[in-house]
């Protein structure tokens, strides 16, 4: 896994669209943890977007 290939990372964050659900499941099965929502995180076509911030720490793992 890519803990074992860098030693020294410690984190790994994914961020996904709120209205992503399929993605947010992806995350969740690969075993990151849901951390919260950005708000107004970002502005696509004029609109502003909310984020779902998901987190994979090396401390998550096990080998």
């Amino acid at each position: 896994t890519i803990f074992v290939e860098w030693p020294h990372l410690e984190r790994l964050e994914a961020l996904v669209d709120v209205e992503n659900v399929g993605s947010q499941r992806v995350l969740e099965k690969a075993g990151f943890q849901r951390e919260g929502v950005l708000r107004k995180y970002l502005i696509v076509k004029g609109r502003s977007r909310d984020r779902v911030m998901f987190s994979f720490l090396s401390t998550d793992y096990q080998s």
